[in-house]
């Protein structure tokens, strides 16, 4: 299940950054935590896939423009399908029934309704004086009490009080300012109970978490900035109870009905390791990559050259010999900030000691290469990196480096992971997250027909299926399918021990369910984000995936189903199926690819979409167009020229019929819930 974070207008950049950080140390890997804008929640179907929805810090009168169309359906997620609401700060206020923000102040005040309600009464502000918008002139150690007696500081910056909060049935209070607050916290000058600073509401069959300070704010992530109102006494105040504040938020967030995990305590931020460059056997495509970074690159004092990219600056060292020194660069290094470092082999053959990559064997990638295949035959693999994807779409000048149809790049631990849509999220050790980069003319160097290269995205999934299917004898019972266009689904555990099932020397046939089971039966596994760009009448794609290789969380992964199958192999006097090896499917998964795109490029999709078709989850699945009077059509494929989805009328009543009238829907332009059928066009 996921958890959304708000990231649009509104919302700071620093409170979307704390508040993803708390809630992925605390709930993953139960949950994959993620931001998401308000666009995505009026066109997606979010809600059957969420627990919880969080708003952070930053302005609520932004909140209010850009997600008024939202709000209905963020009420009913949570009143009636039982879902979490989570605000922070602005977000705290945006979550009361009414505002009243710095009263009387002619640049500050905002007084109004709010529609959400889920506080019945009032959200008053700020708290204690001294705020000033994008400031630190406000903030503090708010020293807070907590229901059972104990205090801690957390961090304070314009938040609010929940004005007579102990007199809703439905509100329970779970920490109270300990110092006297700037504003009246009740209606009832002479009352005796605190100012409520965090409270839980019962809404519907949902709860609610509303905090005026932030105990989401991670104190070591406070970087001093240039504001000469940072306060370093606010930030050591903070770090002496961060343990306090991490217990407070996970007793929070179980109030709440969500599952943390037990071993907070010991989650810290990732420091970034160094990224090492590897291409055995490919002299002459890594003389022209190490020409091409010195040529863009500058000396430094200290032996190493220095490229500046479009968003991050990247310190080049020649030889393993400089692994130390570059790793210690970048320890307790804030991830998105430091200069990123890149390693080159001391000779084409070099590859690194084990010891140095313990969670990536590069050999053994290399030795399941195919010597033809060139996609991917330039490794740039690091431990602990910010996105594979990003990394390269925002640093073009790094990406025009490596030669075309070359660069794989790898990483076990993603610490700024992107995704469709806006997307962010930590990929933890258990999930495979690598880019490759494809360069495709714009025609055919055999047909001169033009190069549509939306089929791209069908190439990869169809080429990951492959690679997995094909992994070993037996695999090929993996029930692995692609959900239409780029996403890669596994059966449900769940769903094949309900139905008491056995795929086991079945293959394919085995793994067939009813059309209107397909949610329940298949869960989401990896998924695709292709990001392009076009140059020197060349298109340059990245393909970036992230796939549940042995990481269970939040549905399945494909050791998982190793071991299902294994337990049937046992029960049937068969080998069992060996563990699966990142290092191998990624090689797998890139020689299945570099054979697709070429014959892609030579004979178009005449051969590959029916293989795809074989592979997809949607065989004569009938849909409802909600953009054309809900009619009642059928999936049929998928066109040839513009890679669109085809669907055929059906005539009322029937399943069979069909009235004449096709639609072609596009992957990118519409929205859709495709296992329940329906699909509209989205706003624009």
């Amino acid at each position: 299940m996921n958890v959304l974070v708000y990231n649009g207008p509104g919302a700071s950049e620093d409170s979307v950054k704390h508040a993803v950080r708390t809630l992925r140390h605390l709930l993953e890997p139960y949950y994959a935590v993620s931001t998401v804008s308000a666009r995505v929640l009026q066109t997606e179907p979010w809600a059957a896939k969420t627990s919880a929805i969080a708003f952070p810090g930053g302005a609520d009168i932004p909140y209010i423009r850009e997600c008024t169309p939202v709000l209905p359906l963020i009420k009913k997620f949570v009143s009636r399908q039982g879902g979490a609401f989570i605000g922070f700060c602005a977000g705290g206020y945006f979550g009361t029934s009414r505002v009243e923000f710095a009263t009387g102040d002619p640049n500050l005040e905002v007084v109004g309704a709010r529609e959400l309600k889920f506080f019945p009464g009032t959200g008053r502000g700020p708290a204690f004086r001294g705020f000033r918008y994008n400031s630190e002139a406000g903030a503090r150690a708010a020293k807070l009490k907590t229901e059972d007696g104990d205090e801690l500081c957390v961090y304070y910056n314009g938040g609010g009080v929940f004005v007579d909060a102990d007199k809703f049935d439905n509100v329970e209070v779970i920490a109270t300012y300990a110092d006297p607050i700037d504003v009246p916290f009740s209606e009832d000058p002479g009352s005796p109970n605190g100012a409520a600073a965090a409270v839980i509401c019962k809404s519907g069959n949902g709860k609610v978490l509303l905090t005026g300070p932030h105990p989401e704010f991670v104190p070591h992530l406070l970087q001093k900035s240039l504001d000469h109102h940072y306060n370093d006494h606010v930030v050591a105040t903070l770090l002496k109870d961060d343990q306090k504040r991490l217990k407070f938020m996970k007793d929070a967030l179980t109030k709440l009905g969500l599952h943390c995990n037990s071993d907070f305590k010991d989650v810290q931020a990732p420091s970034l390791t160094p990224m090492l460059i590897a291409a055995p056997g490919q002299p002459e495509k890594f003389e022209e990559l190490k020409q091409n970074l010195i040529h863009l690159s500058n000396p430094s004092n200290s032996g190493y050259l220095v490229l500046e990219g479009e968003n991050d600056t990247f310190n080049v060292y020649d030889g393993l010999k400089w692994f130390e020194s570059a790793q210690k660069a970048l320890v307790d290094q804030e991830p998105e900030e430091v200069a990123k470092c890149i390693i080159l082999p001391n000779t084409i053959q070099d590859l690194p000691n084990k010891h140095i990559t313990p969670n990536f064997d590069m050999a053994k990638y290399f030795s399941s290469l195919k010597a033809k295949t060139n996609i991917g035959s330039i490794l740039m693999y690091g431990e602990i990196i910010t996105s594979t994807s990003s990394l390269l779409d925002s640093n073009k000048s790094l990406l025009k480096c490596f030669p075309q149809n070359s660069l794989l790049h790898v990483g076990t631990i993603q610490v700024s992971g992107r995704g469709r849509g806006g997307n962010v999220w930590v990929n933890p050790k258990g999930v495979s997250a690598s880019t490759v980069c494809i360069n495709l003319p714009m025609r055919s160097p055999t047909t001169n027909r033009p190069v549509s290269i939306v089929f791209v995205q069908y190439l990869a999934m169809l080429a990951y299926c492959r690679a997995i299917l094909g992994y070993a004898p037996g695999f090929e019972d993996l029930p692995v399918r692609i959900k239409w266009p780029n996403d890669l689904y596994a059966m449900s555990p769940d769903y094949y021990h309900s139905k008491k099932m056995r795929l086991v020397g079945k293959g394919h046939h085995g793994q067939k369910v009813p059309l209107n089971d397909m949610e329940p039966a298949f869960v989401k596994i990896a998924g695709l984000l292709v990001n392009t760009s076009f140059n020197n009448d060349n298109y340059s794609l990245l393909l970036g995936c992230g796939l549940n290789v042995t990481h269970e969380g939040p549905t399945t992964s494909l050791q998982a189903w190793i071991n299902i199958l294994n337990k049937e192999r046992e029960a049937a006097q068969l080998e069992p199926l060996p563990p699966i090896e990142i290092e191998k499917l990624l090689a797998f998964y890139m020689n299945e690819l570099n054979h697709l795109v070429e014959e892609f490029l030579a004979n178009g999709t005449d051969r590959i979409l029916p293989e795809y078709y074989k592979l997809w989850l949607h065989s004569d699945q009938i849909v409802s167009l909600m953009d054309h009077q809900n009619v009642r059509a059928k999936l049929v494929g998928i066109t040839e020229d513009y890679g669109l989805l085809i669907a055929k009328e059906l005539y009322p009543g029937t399943n069979a019929e069909y009235t004449g009238t096709t639609y072609h829907l596009q992957p990118d332009g519409n929205t859709f819930d495709i296992f329940r059928g329906l699909i509209s066009k989205k706003a624009t």
